[in-house]
């Protein structure tokens, strides 16, 4: 299997500020339930590529 790490950490940065960007506007007043949303949605992919990158493989 090829290493996707460089790809995951992408992937976990990506994701955490658009759950930044999602989070200020909630912060701001400015926000709609689809802000809310995307916000939760970022933050749990954001986790799921965090654990991704951190888990140490076990051999099979």
């Amino acid at each position: 299997m090829q290493n996707r790490r460089t790809y995951r950490i992408v992937m976990t940065v990506v994701c955490f500020v658009f759950a930044g960007l999602n989070a200020y506007r909630v912060l701001t007043g400015e926000y709609s339930w689809l802000d809310v949303f995307l916000l939760v949605v970022f933050l749990v992919f954001g986790a799921i590529y965090l654990l991704m990158l951190f888990r140490k493989d076990r051999p099979e």
